[in-house]
């Protein structure tokens, strides 16, 4: 007899995840703990570890299928078992029985990713089978031709689906309050021009002290951890940054700047991803003078930053202009009220302007 390796549950938002490759093929030897196959969930591609020792006898599940928490994904002989599988066990139609095809290397991987190409469907034209570029351009331009006429090509990256069902899962459940405040960025500016942070970083800043002050923002979290999202080729990635309220706005700079670098390289994983709960999203860059972010299932609320435009400022005696942007708060109106957004959001004010962020 063998015994069945089960999928773990991956504490992920979406209900399965991706079998992305095996790492161990049928007959071998497996350890306790080992590396035994690699999964991609909505944080990004890890390996998973053998929760059985032993021998792999049947790979049940194609790299590439999805596969749901509690499925049987392998057949493991354990130490003392029959070298045979149990009655009316036969492995999905998989490529396992098949010689295993070369590794990809991650620069086409991430090629294949933007072009909307999968690559258990391309044929290798390298040594050995490899895929190489022009393999996957090739793929690309025949799934663009095959296209309806007059329809315009809609490949979308695994992450772009990733997102896509986030945001939906967003829309359908949680009831969404929204809170506008305007912020005189001038000393947020001063500290930019002086190359100490960003301003993705001073917002970043700001929203971690803020929210260490309102637990219900964090569901009683220890670790307050900020997503910061990141657009890169038309791809949204939302990194975290660690425990933001204890650390200086230019810490936090440089680390962005690092997680924008692993993003382009489509080289994010779980740890860089997992355990936020709340994002800022910044469009200042673009004349988009106010937005409202969307709130990540996981996430009680979310923070848009709008451009900065000179306005006229007055105090009642003397009129001045002044570089002013607009923050719009959005929280799950199920667990913030009204007078908790609005206090929070005066208080993100506050830190900006007083260049609390520092």
């Amino acid at each position: 007899m063998a015994t069945p390796l089960r999928m773990p549950d991956m504490g992920t938002v979406e209900g399965q995840v991706t079998l992305v490759r095996w790492l161990k093929a049928e007959g071998d030897n497996v350890a306790l703990g080992e590396p035994l196959f690699e999964v991609e969930t909505d944080k990004g591609v890890s390996e998973v570890e053998a929760a059985l020792a032993g021998v792999l006898l049947r790979r049940m599940v194609a790299a590439g299928a999805r596969v749901g928490a509690g499925e049987t994904i392998a057949m493991i002989r354990r130490p003392g078992e029959p070298d045979e599988a149990p009655a009316g066990a036969a492995p999905a139609a998989s490529p396992s029985s098949s010689p295993a095809r070369p590794r990809i290397a991650p620069t086409i991987r991430a090629l294949a990713e933007k072009r909307g190409v999968n690559l258990e469907t391309v044929r290798g034209t390298g040594p050995g089978g490899l895929i190489t570029r022009e393999d996957v351009l090739k793929a690309a331009g025949a799934a663009t031709s095959a296209a309806p006429s007059g329809a315009p090509a809609q490949a979308r990256t695994r992450n772009q689906d990733i997102v896509a069902r986030k945001v939906s899962q967003s829309h359908r459940e949680k009831p969404v309050f929204h809170v506008t405040a305007r912020v005189d960025m001038t000393t947020a500016i001063a500290c930019h021009q002086k190359q100490a942070a960003s301003y993705d970083a001073i917002f970043v800043k700001a929203a971690g002290v803020a929210l260490a002050e309102f637990p219900a923002f964090v569901g009683g979290r220890e670790a307050i951890d900020v997503a910061i999202a990141i657009d890169i080729d038309d791809d949204l990635f939302a990194p975290a940054v660690r425990s933001p309220a204890s650390r200086s706005a230019a810490d936090i700079s440089r680390e962005i700047e690092a997680l924008v670098s692993k993003a382009k390289a489509r080289a994010l994983g779980p740890a860089d991803v997992e355990g936020t709960c709340f994002l800022v999203s910044n469009l200042g860059m673009f004349p988009v003078e106010s937005f409202d972010a969307v709130i990540y299932p996981e996430h009680s609320a979310a923070l848009a930053v709008g451009s900065m435009i000179h306005t006229p400022v007055s105090d009642g005696m003397s009129t001045v202009i002044a570089p002013i942007a607009s923050l719009t708060l959005s929280v799950d109106h199920r667990f913030i009220n009204g007078r908790a957004a609005a206090r929070f959001i005066a208080r993100v004010k506050q830190i900006v302007e007083t260049g609390a962020f520092e």
